[in-house]
């Protein structure tokens, strides 16, 4: 018994690091020529993650967000790599076949792979979904816990510049990014 239960621990982590390796030190190497720059995820995938995004969270269904969006940057021999972080939004959306239905109509033809994990937390049922994108080492992802709420936010890690906005923090703007019901003076969760 305890040799099954080793082999099968041994395995969990086997998986769990393999699922990590390519946003931790695996092929996601920010310098790689393959890596897409921030602003090429910018330009090509942003504006179908938005679109998915908005299709889901809308007026009528917001509860609250978090953070803002931002792109942080440091230097990595000689060059600028950045990471670009999305807003958080709170929804009350609990369908999460829809949730995945309406991400995977606009990420998988971009190259997306889905992940989905499911479990139960304080008796509560969480589904978690992510969404990732080598080339651009993108993420979205969407959480829902059942009977409650879903959040959802999108990122990048580790991606480098090509100097095109020449600022590689200054976002481009994006249409619909921040939605137009969205009240800027709406305080962030836990702040109001």
């Amino acid at each position: 018994m305890r040799k099954l239960f080793s082999a099968l621990l041994a395995l969990a982590s086997t998986i769990a690091c393999a699922a990590c390796a390519p946003f931790f030190g695996g092929s996601m190497n920010p310098l790689s020529p393959q890596v897409k720059s921030v602003e090429a995820f910018q330009r090509d995938l942003e504006p179908a993650i938005i679109a998915a995004r908005n299709e889901l969270v809308t007026a009528e269904n917001f509860m609250a967000y978090k953070n803002s969006y931002s792109i942080d940057t440091y230097d990595k021999d000689g060059k600028t790599i950045c990471s670009f972080h999305s807003r958080m939004f709170f929804f009350t959306e609990l369908d999460t076949d829809l949730i995945r239905d309406t991400y995977n109509k606009r990420l998988l033809p971009l190259g997306f792979e889905l992940s989905e994990d499911r479990w139960t937390s304080g008796g509560v049922e969480i589904v978690d979904y992510v969404w990732t994108n080598e080339e651009y080492h993108a993420a979205v992802s969407a959480t829902t816990r059942l009977g409650e709420q879903t959040s959802t936010y999108y990122y990048t890690q580790d991606t480098p510049t090509d100097g095109s906005t020449g600022n590689p923090p200054q976002m481009i703007d994006q249409p619909g990014r921040i939605p137009d019901w969205f009240d800027p003076n709406l305080p962030p969760a836990g702040q109001g």
